[in-house]
This record gives C-alpha cells, structure tokens and sequence, in this order.
C-alpha cells in the first residue's frame, strides 16, 4: 500500500473515530429510553436483550477508540443485564443500573472532541512485530561455488526460469561484484578450501556492515546440524545438499523474488454496528486485505455468494439472531463448512466464549483488538485456510490443481467467458516417451521432470492463468481471454523452454519433450466439446512426431 492511500485511510479511522464521539449522546439516549421501558415491564425479555445488545455495542466500540471510562461504564451495565436476557433469571438490579447509567451519562459528558488524541489505527513500525524486508524485484542471481563446472551448469539450469545469473568462483570476486549491485539472491557453497563454514563465515560478515542482510540459499555437502545452525545464524534463507534439486532451488528463489504472490485476503465483517464494521474494514484495507460489511444479518448469505471470503469476522450480539446461531448456519453449507468464523465481541465471560468456539468458532477476540493484533489474527487463520483448501485442491508433487479442481475450473472460466463474450483457451500436454524416462533412470528422477514442467507453468504463465496436473504426465492449462492462436503461440513458448531443460540422475543427463493440444473457445462452447477436440488435437501432435503443438480446428 502507497504512503498515500496509508495517509487517506488514516484520515478515514480519524473522522469515523471523531463521528462516532458526536453520536454518543444518542447511543447514551437510547439506552436509558430501553431502560425505562424495562422498569416498566421487566418481564419483557425482548427489552433485556436489547438493552444488552446496545451496550454490548457501546462497550466494544468505545473501547476500540479507547473512550475508556464510557468503555468501562458501558461494560458495567452490560454485565448487571447479561442474566436478565434469555429469560432473567433473578430480580432486575434496578438500583445498580441505575448508577452505571449514571456512570454512562458522565462519562460521555467529559468527552472533549477537540482534546481527543487519536492513536494511529493503522500499523504501525512500532505496533508491527513482523519486520518486512523491501525487495529489489530484479531476479539477479548471484552463485558462488568453487566448481566451475556446478556453477555453470546450475546457472543454466536457473536461467531457464527467467532469471539474470552471474556465477562466481572465489569470494573475493563476488566481493566486489557486491559494490556496484545487490542481487536479489545468493546461493552461496558453504564450504571453501578446508574450511566447511568458510561461506556461511563470510556471509555472516558480509551482513554485518548491510542494512538489509542478503537474502541467502546455501548449498554443501554437508548435512549436519552444526552447519545448519551456523546457516540459521547467517540469516540463511534456505539450506539444501547436493546434489541440489533444481525444482526445490527455484521454488526458494521464488519465494525471495517475491514471484509468487498470493491475491489478498478477503474478510467478511458481520456486526450490527456500523461505526465497528467500517473501523475494522479500514484496519484490513490498510494491511492490504479486500473486505465486505454487513450490518444486517439477513444478508449474510448473499454476501457470502457473492463475496466468497477467506475468513469471516462476526460479533456475537446482534439484532434478529445471535452470531452463534449464525455460525451453525453457515457449518451447514457444504462451500463454507471450513471457512474460520472469527468472533469479535466484548463478550469477557469464558463460558460464552468456549460455547461459541464449540460449535462453529475458530478464534475468539475480545475488544477493543489493537489494530496489529486484528490484522496479525486475520491474516495467520487466512493463511492456514488457504494452505488447507490448496492440499485439497492440489497435486502432492507438483503443487498444481487436481484432476478435479481443474474440471472445476474450466467449467467456471467457460461460464465466465460465455458472460463476458470473450476468447478462452484450452490446452492439453503429455510428456513424451515419460515411460522411458521412468524405466532408463527411476521414478525419482521421473519426478523431479513432473516438478520441473510444473515450475516451468508457474514462472512463463499469468497469475490469473490456470494449470492443473490431469493425471500421470498429462497436463491441462487454462488461458482467459486468449484466443487459439495466441494460445498456441504460448504453448510453443512453454515446450521449447521446457525442452532445453537438462535434467539429471546420479552422473546421467537427459532431456525431455511434451506434445500438446490446443482449442478454444468460443469455436468450442461446451465444457465437453472443448475438452475433447484439445485431447484430439494432442493425439495429433503425438501421431506425427511428438514435441510440437496442435491447433484443434472444427470442421
């Protein structure tokens, strides 16, 4: 996020803060207007809910804007009324809410808009405890290893994936590389000469005099945990032993290069307070996360179809239904039974919150949440769902969608196509003679090819672009908005990279190849007769020669 939408979002949490301070007499109004009526009729347990409800409210929000003393006169009342709600269960302490409201119309009283100081609500480099490394976003690749020809024949491995290589084989030379440009990663031996820490030691030097450490993979021969340990202690991002699988290493490089990014979180912010569900939008917005309100619960369902959150955050008193009830709803629909339902409530009473996590609740937060903490919370349960969901959806060995979750996919990005009236392509990939492969140098090596086609999708496609593992060696992609040539012209691309890839098995070097077929939509206008003419056009490919790509065409 840029330090002006960071500013304009600040200003937002400040004037919801200052407009929330000029309704408080209002709120204090209400109140004491369902007070009355309860004294007159303290049978009617409508009444005792609601007057629960609306100080539960003035509790959890003046706390989170650090009104204090209305926070904790707010909280007063809503504990004398909390077992007079469903049904009371002894006598109305009338006497006793008579001083908290007292208390409330005091508080709100000494309030002083224009003496009110505004903590930053956003996160701050105090607040945050997580320390986050800017990147240089030019994927230059620095490898120092004393074999010349380990450093040659890793570079044009890596090359392959995209990345600028430049390979060193003594460290004084990567040395003064270093003064004239940082890459954004070193692979660095950690062995030189005798010494089996020698680069590690001098990594751990190097990032000394830095302000921002290197972001470093060490490669050795050695496995053992001293070494290890001394890798940690270097700010070492990653450890492998060689023989070093190339897979593994680009997947680390990606991940330091910041190539693979996840889309934002989307949060559902359910609470019947408006003044809550806009403050805690803004907090997420800031941390870079999508998020929708609602404020009535009746309209959770299309918000949930429409929205299609990661992670729901709910209050648990509302208006028509109990955010409870809300949750055993929501565990009742096949598409959200895993979605975290996250609770936010000033609720302090351990028997409610364990009630709520018992029967639909991951988390329970208890306001006021500083806003570093809200946004800590959100984004490690959004993680963990994501990771779960991906394990469901996704191949073990090469991390692309499943034979199912690709079907699913070319049936949603059809629709979307249709809806749009825009092209799609469909392309199916088999790796040739994989059989051979398997048989002349072992099913680990076999492998290894899988993840390496796989890696070589992940880096040439879009992000929007959709590739799936559809079983054995065969693949399928996915390109919206992209019409038979183009796609075709793409796939070419794909199979001469892949096809230049040197692939190893102990002290043996090979190649490999895929043939592929190609069609599209709108030429082909079901999930059925797509699927069909690119399987046909790859047996075409397959029938004369292999390593090339058909175009489906209807006749």
């Amino acid at each position: 996020m840029t330090p002006n939408n960071t500013i304009d979002i600040q200003a937002e949490l400040e004037q919801l803060k200052l407009s929330f301070i000029d309704k408080v007499p209002a709120h204090v109004t209400e109140i004491k207007d369902v007070w009355h009526s309860l004294k007159l009729s303290p049978e009617n347990h409508e009444q005792a809910e609601l007057l629960h409800r609306l100080a539960h409210t003035l509790t959890g929000t003046a706390a989170t804007f650090e009104l204090e003393p209305l926070a904790i006169a707010a909280r007063e009342i809503e504990q004398l009324l909390r077992n007079f709600s469903s049904p009371p269960a002894t006598k109305l302490p009338v006497q006793e809410i008579e001083i908290g409201l007292k208390k409330l119309s005091d508080a709100s009283a000494l309030i002083d808009k224009n003496a009110v100081s505004s903590q930053p609500a956003y996160v701050t480099a105090e607040d945050q405890p997580i320390d986050v490394t800017p990147n240089n976003n030019n994927n230059l690749i620095y490898i120092i290893d004393e074999d010349k020809y380990f450093t040659h024949t890793i570079k044009l491995q890596i090359q392959a994936f995209g990345y600028q290589v430049e390979t060193f084989n003594c460290i004084n030379l990567f040395k003064q590389a270093l003064k004239h440009q940082d890459p954004t990663a070193v692979v660095m031996d950690a062995m030189f000469g005798n010494t089996k820490t020698a680069g590690i030691d001098y990594i751990t030097e190097i990032n000394s005099e830095r302000e921002i450490p290197l972001q470093t993979i060490f490669i050795t021969e050695s496995n053992d945990l001293k070494t290890r340990l001394s890798a940690v202690r270097a700010n070492g991002f990653a450890y492998f032993t060689k023989p070093v699988l190339m897979t593994s290493l680009v997947s680390a490089l990606d991940k330091i290069s910041y190539k693979v990014q996840e889309s934002p979180y989307r949060v559902l912010i359910v609470d019947d307070s408006p003044t809550q569900t806009e403050y805690a939008a803004l907090t997420l917005q800031q941390a870079g996360m999508k998020t929708r309100e609602v404020n009535d619960p009746f309209l959770l369902l299309d918000a949930l179809n429409e929205f299609s959150p990661d992670i729901i955050l709910m209050d648990i008193y509302m208006p028509k239904c109990t955010g409870i009830e809300l949750s055993q709803v929501i565990r009742q629909m096949e598409n959200y039974m895993s979605t975290p339902i996250m609770f936010v409530s000033s609720e302090d009473n351990l028997g409610k919150k364990l009630g709520a996590l018992s029967i639909g609740g991951d988390d329970f937060l208890t306001k006021p949440v500083k806003p570093w903490h809200l946004v800590s919370a959100v984004s490690n349960r959004a993680l963990r769902a994501r990771l779960m969901r991906r394990l469901a959806e996704t191949d073990g060995l090469t991390g692309l969608l499943n034979h199912t979750k690709s079907k699913e996919c070319l049936k949603n990005e059809l629709d979307r196509a249709k809806r749009d009236n825009t092209p799609l392509s469909f392309a199916m990939l088999d790796l040739d003679f994989f059989k051979t492969i398997n048989d002349n140098y072992g099913h680990p090596a076999g492998d290894r090819v899988l993840k390496s086609i796989a890696n070589i999708f992940k880096q040439r496609l879009r992000k929007y672009d959709i590739v799936g593992r559809y079983g054995g060696e065969e693949f399928i992609v996915i390109l919206p908005n992209t019409d038979a040539e183009t796609a075709e012209a793409i796939i070419n691309t794909l199979r001469t990279r892949f096809s230049e890839l040197t692939h190893y098995s102990k002290d043996k070097e090979f190649q490999c190849t895929f043939s592929a077929g190609v069609a599209a939509f709108p030429e082909f206008g079901s999930e059925k007769s797509i699927s069909n003419a690119a399987d046909k056009a790859l047996y075409q490919a397959k029938q004369i020669g292999r390593n090339q790509v058909v175009r489906a065409k209807k006749k």
